[in-house]
């Protein structure tokens, strides 16, 4: 069992899923998740999944990009690590929105919203924010609030984060 799961014991109890979230209008709603952390994007895409969502994943912000770019179907979110090698995060959001895509934003990181600004300066203030390590209800609730938002409201809501 991964150090993730422990911190959510309510995923995996002896290896066997012990609850299935829904979320409200998840149907049909598709999410990719870029994360390099292996662990991470499995937790993910398994929460997702477990709410209803459609999930493809990406382990890297080069290995997503050629996935937005060949991919027919609409993506309706991608949640994003913010730290990865080669591209990172904040690149990858910025190339996708070169590419005038309707997909809504989530970032993610494991390091604290002062060491992000340090890295990346203030480029991660307009999106949307959670926080590694993070409970699968609280992952499940900002997606479904992201999408739930209309885009009009989002515009001037950017810079929220899952403690807003």
């Amino acid at each position: 069992m991964s150090a993730w799961h422990r911190l959510n014991p309510a995923f995996l109890e002896n290896g066997v899923e012990t609850k299935r979230m829904n979320a409200p209008n998840a149907a049909g709603a598709t999410i990719v998740v870029v994360d390099d952390e292996p662990v991470a994007l499995e937790y993910c895409r398994h929460s997702l999944i477990r709410a209803g969502y459609n999930v493809y994943t990406a382990s890297s912000g080069e290995e997503a990009l050629i996935y937005f770019r060949a991919n027919c179907t609409p993506v309706d979110l991608a949640l994003v690590d913010v730290v990865m090698p080669g591209m990172s995060g904040i690149d990858l959001v910025q190339r996708l929105e070169k590419l005038n895509l309707a997909t809504r934003i989530v970032l993610m990181s494991g390091y604290s919203p002062h060491e992000v600004q340090n890295i990346l300066g203030k480029e991660t203030v307009g999106y949307r924010s959670m926080w590694k390590p993070f409970e699968a209800a609280t992952l499940v609730q900002m997606v479904n609030n992201v999408l739930n938002t209309p885009t009009e409201i989002r515009v001037h809501q950017k810079g929220q984060t899952a403690s807003d």
